[in-house]
């Protein structure tokens, strides 16, 4: 059995389940990459600005200029995004090699890996990860909850929303100020770190205990 639980710290959603990193014959977590327990990381964080107003305000700075910095980093006006590796080499030899069994499955995943992955999970502490990371569950697992899930996707919905909403908000008072993650940095963490947005209101929501292949206890 496995049991999948919601937390909220700092405004930060999370939804935590015992089986991811132990997911290795979901179709989601093979890995051609040098981490073969690499799980679901094939995601390439990107940074918003909400995102890096959020780690702003627990008092980490310092990895924000560490991303700005970082040689992976794609930086555009008002996001960074960290780029990890994809081999494509290797993904075209498989598609050649290989006929396709799911039409609806991008099977570069299987090639593709986050900067920050390790053989021991995620190097990161969830505070410092955009939403999409914290926010993830494969389908596997979705689809174990069945609609005792419904609770999570609404929270993830909503939460989805409240950050677009104010991601554009703080890209629109930077403009007004002639700010950017590009041309002015330092500054615009300043600005990012003095103005006031409201935290997300989370709901209560009640863990899933769940087997993969059996029924569902809550």
């Amino acid at each position: 059995m496995h049991k999948l639980e919601y937390e909220f710290v700092n405004n930060t959603p999370i939804f935590k389940c015992n089986y991811c990193g132990h997911c290795n014959k979901e179709m989601e977590a093979t890995s051609f990459t040098s981490v073969k327990n690499r799980g679901c990381c094939w995601y390439f964080p990107k940074y918003t600005l909400f995102n890096i107003k959020n780690i702003l305000n627990m008092d980490k700075e310092d990895f924000i200029i560490s991303l700005l910095h970082n040689k992976n980093s794609n930086i555009s006006s008002y996001s960074i995004e960290v780029k990890g590796s994809f081999e494509e080499e290797e993904y075209i030899k498989f598609i050649k090699e290989n006929e396709p069994t799911d039409n609806c499955f991008d099977y570069k995943l299987f090639f593709r890996k986050c900067s920050f992955v390790t053989d021991k999970g995620c190097s990161l502490d969830f505070s410092l990860r955009p939403h999409p990371c914290n926010l993830y569950l494969c389908r596997n697992i979705i689809s174990a909850c069945w609609e005792n899930y419904s609770a999570f996707s609404r929270e993830r919905k909503d939460y989805f929303s409240y950050c677009n909403y104010y991601n554009e908000y703080l890209k629109y008072a930077l403009m007004d100020k002639n700010l950017d993650l590009i041309s002015s940095p330092l500054a615009t963490l300043e600005f990012l770190k003095n103005i006031s947005i409201p935290d997300f209101e989370a709901s209560k929501i009640k863990s899933i205990i769940f087997n993969l292949y059996g029924d569902i206890a809550i």
